[in-house]
């Protein structure tokens, strides 16, 4: 005999599980389509347009697809999609806007344009994500952390190599001012009396040649991490050694870190960050892979294929 009343439950028991699938279903198909219309560059793209629009009284910029940017480098291995944010980073017309909008500073695009150089050559960090966290973040382990303000000047060696020779001073090279002086601050401290920089200098202290070509991961490995206060990065573990190198390195024993025998050379802020950018412009040529094209000047090209010895 066939139990109605079992059937009938169980068919309530099965419309409900369906109907809450359903819902559930519907709830996760909202919120995936909230979010893939709510992304931070598609607010900055808005604001972009809106803005444009008003300056130039020109309605068709409120029309204008929100789309993610991509400058594609494969002579520079990079990827950039900086300027899917950064909308007027060459527009003269946005000088006034705030960040993420505004033009570039100064006049480094001048001689440096966008679609040749891209972004990552000069300010490192990950080109290809396209979110606040994850491209202005310390984000752990990446190969290569954003370089911002002055300390994208640590990259300026990579193809202008004659900055390490000390007759080139920022009259010649003008919007390198922080390099130059942590450049001049380690002649100045004798730092290569104990540290040795592309085969010149002692052997006491720990090879500087080509920190800035090494990576996050690298760096980590090798160094304790536990007494730095800031992001947990290649350049503020340097910024805070030259702070105070007994803090920074006191000797981990079970880690197998000796003590520091640094001395504590009591550096301002200022010169602290100074070095740290000097220290991170000693690059590789090798490492590094820059075409000869976008070296300075043949003889500089010569001097990145390994040919002299004349880079520190």
């Amino acid at each position: 005999m066939i139990d109605h009343k079992w059937e009938k439950e169980t068919m309530s028991r099965r419309n409900k599980i369906f109907a809450a699938a359903v819902v559930f279903i519907l709830i996760v198909s909202i919120v995936i389509f909230y979010k893939e219309n709510s992304k931070e560059w598609m607010h900055y793209q808005k604001s972009y347009n809106e803005k444009m629009a008003a300056k130039l009284n020109d309605p068709s910029y409120l029309k204008a697809p929100l789309r993610i940017e991509q400058i594609w480098l494969p002579q520079l291995n990079s990827t950039d999609r900086c300027m899917t944010c950064h909308l007027g980073v060459s527009n003269p017309i946005a000088v006034d806007e705030p960040q993420p909008l505004t033009t570039h500073p100064g006049d480094f695009l001048k001689n440096h344009a966008i679609d040749k150089f891209g972004c990552t050559v000069c300010h490192q960090g990950d080109g290809q994500v396209v979110s606040v966290e994850e491209t202005h973040g310390a984000v752990h382990h990446l190969n290569r952390q954003l370089l911002s303000k002055e300390y994208a000047q640590a990259s300026c060696a990579k193809c202008h190599m004659e900055l390490h020779d000390r007759s080139v001073t920022a009259k010649d090279f003008p919007g390198a001012d922080t390099f130059f002086n942590g450049r001049d601050l380690s002649y100045q401290m004798g730092c290569r009396g104990c540290h040795n920089i592309n085969g010149e200098g002692g052997t006491i202290g720990p090879e500087l040649t080509g920190l800035g070509s090494r990576t996050e991961l690298a760096f980590f490995l090798i160094h304790d991490f536990q007494h730095v206060e800031g992001h947990h990065t290649m350049s503020h573990w340097v910024y805070e050694h030259f702070l105070d190198p007994q803090k920074i390195v006191p000797g981990n024993p079970e880690l197998n870190f000796a003590a520091t025998i640094m001395p504590n050379f009591g550096f301002t802020e200022e010169q602290a960050k100074s070095l740290t950018i000097y220290m991170l412009g000693l690059r590789n040529p090798k490492v590094e892979g820059i075409p000869y094209e976008y070296i300075a000047t043949k003889k500089l090209a010569q001097t990145a294929s390994g040919n002299t010895r004349s880079l520190q």
